[in-house]
């Protein structure tokens, strides 16, 4: 990452994905940090040109004392605004303003409604007359915004040429204390529907569109900004969305926290009592007796689903192997499926797919052990979810650290690399929470590990399953769940616990030359295939490393 005033800080690693080195200016903290973006963006201020300026409306509102305390550090934060195509609604608020609060003429004006209640504005027409705007911004009084805030939403609302203009726009926020300093900062992710229903990591930082706030109205009024959130949330149809990955809206330090919900939106389908359909679960498998009695444990669970199990046997010349084989063949119904050919997880994957008969499929490794009951419903009750295409979880290594909790992409530092599939927070403490509450959440990523994939066969079939001519190794799982978002579904993080990856147990040594020209090779059909997604990940914070590292590490981290 760069920008044209100087400050740069990007991680470079070696063939493998290691840290090497860390580039950058040393930064104190975050507050430094912070005013040095401010800094570099208003020395690269030309982002109004030939840009339609849309009429923004902010609401401000105020709970308990913020009214006096809070709301002429808003106003003057506003009227400081470079641009100025904004108008001003003071809504729930009965109070006498200074002159220099209320001097709005170089904007689109200052209007009081005491009687208004700034929910009322989701909720009902009989409100549309008193805005005029064809984008709302809520805010709390006591908010303090950069001061190319709405210079930075709007360009946010002009998208380049093929795209369209969002109708929800995200930013990046913290929180602003008395005495000055910028601390709390939430880097976020752009809009995640599951990740909002279980988590306001979003609070009030965010634009809207009119059209989104009609198309959202019903009977019933939203109890909260992000109860009306979680319900753009829940909808089939989704909104275009920008992320503007800058810390534009500063709250009081008084501002609550959100605080994460633990059930997952699948709770719905288990509390309903509604039988569970069959489950069918691939897993290919070469010799290595041991490791495929520890794989298929869950069988002895007291499962809420039938299980419908396929073995993809790929050349194995294992003698203790036979018994297993028979032994799931007559106490489950197991069919062992066999692949007398080089191997290619790619075509074992699409071989156990076509093998099976249930309508949703569970893609699961040898090496995995779903290691406590009650797991595997909480996947397939997600994976039936019509807008979920792809379902994996968080895998931990038999010490009990993180292993994967989905995966992010990124643009490879030389040539070779191409792309950079990193894991979310490897080796981070079981117990451990992650940067805004990522291991404890519901998430969506661009892809998760073939370890453990559950979807459906119709998203399955959809997209033509794994690659096995391209990708006959390795990165099939990264492609097939590109694949699956470019079908119009989301792919899923579940937080699960108990889920145990021995990764690459029956793999040999990753640092042979055959294993690294092969895995240059993939990633070289990766790049071309998606550069977009490459460059582009959604649900990547530009700012925010948790690739293949414990812990977050941000532009003001010190080495440790």
């Amino acid at each position: 990452m760069s920008d044209s005033a100087g400050f740069s800080w990007w991680r470079q690693s070696d063939l493998l994905g290691n840290r090497v080195v860390e580039h950058g200016p040393t930064i104190a903290n975050y507050s430094a940090w912070q005013e040095l973006r401010l800094a570099t963006r208003l020395v690269a201020a030309d982002i109004a040109v030939n840009l339609w300026n849309h009429l923004i409306t902010v609401v401000v509102f105020a709970t308990g004392t913020d009214a006096v305390t809070g709301l002429p550090a808003t106003l003057a934060s506003l009227r400081g605004q470079h641009y100025r195509n904004i108008e001003v609604l003071v809504a729930g608020i009965a109070c006498d303003l200074p002159a220099e609060s209320a001097d709005f003429s170089g904007h689109r004006g200052l209007f009081l409604e005491p009687e208004l209640g700034p929910l009322d504005i989701l909720a009902s027409a009989r409100t549309d007359p008193l805005w005029r705007g064809s984008h709302l911004v809520f805010v709390r009084a006591g908010t303090v915004f950069a001061s190319d805030a709405f210079a930075q939403l709007n360009a946010a609302l002009n998208p380049e040429p093929g795209h369209a203009p969002p109708e929800l726009v995200l930013c990046d926020h913290d929180r602003l204390a008395a005495s000055g300093e910028f601390m709390a900062p939430s880097l976020v992710p752009g809009w995640d529907p599951d990740l909002i229903c279980a988590f306001d990591y979003i609070e009030t930082a965010f634009l809207a569109s009119r059209a989104l706030v009609l198309a959202q109205r019903t009977e019933q009024r939203p109890d909260s900004l992000h109860h009306w959130l979680r319900g753009i949330a829940r909808g089939l149809r989704q909104p275009a969305t920008g992320h503007i990955a800058e810390p534009l809206m500063h709250m009081p330090a008084n501002t609550p926290e959100p605080v994460p919900q633990t059930a997952t939106p699948a709770a719905e389908w288990t509390a309903s009592g509604q039988a569970l359909p069959p489950l069918a679960i691939i897993i290919p498998n070469r010799n290595n007796s041991e490791l495929l009695k520890r794989c298929v444990r869950f069988l002895e669970f007291p499962n809420n689903f039938r299980p419908e199990l396929i073995v993809v046997d790929n050349a194995s010349d294992e003698p203790a192997l036979v018994a297993v084989y028979d032994d799931l063949r007559k106490r489950h119904d197991a069919r062992i499926v066999q692949m007398n050919q080089p191997f290619n997880f790619s075509s074992m994957v699409n071989l156990g797919v076509a093998a099976s008969k249930a309508e949703v499929v569970l893609l699961l490794n040898n090496d995995v052990e779903i290691a406590g009951p009650g797991l595997l419903e909480q996947i397939l009750t997600n994976a039936l979810r019509p807008e979920i295409g792809v379902v994996g979880s968080r895998l931990l290594y038999p010490d009990g650290t993180v292993q994967h909790a989905g995966m992010i992409l990124m643009p490879g530092s030389r040539s070779e690399h191409g792309v950079l599939a990193r894991h979310v927070l490897r080796g981070a403490p079981r117990t451990a929470d992650g940067y805004l509450h990522q291991l404890r959440t519901v998430r969506n990523y661009q892809c998760v590990t073939g370890a453990l994939q559950a979807m459906r066969r119709e998203v399955f079939q959809r997209v033509g399953g794994y690659d096995e001519v391209s990708l006959p190794v390795e990165f099939g799982d990264i492609d097939f769940c590109l694949k699956v978002r470019r079908a119009g579904w989301r792919v899923i993080a579940l937080p699960l616990d108990n889920v145990i990856h021995f990764e690459s147990a029956t793999r040999g040594t990753d640092s042979l030359p055959p294993v690294i020209e092969m895995r240059a090779a993939a990633k070289a059909v990766i790049a071309k295939r998606w550069p977009d997604a490459i460059v582009h990940d959604p649900f990547r914070n530009p700012w925010v490393d948790v690739g293949d590292i414990p812990e977050a590490w941000f532009p003001w981290s010190l080495d440790r």
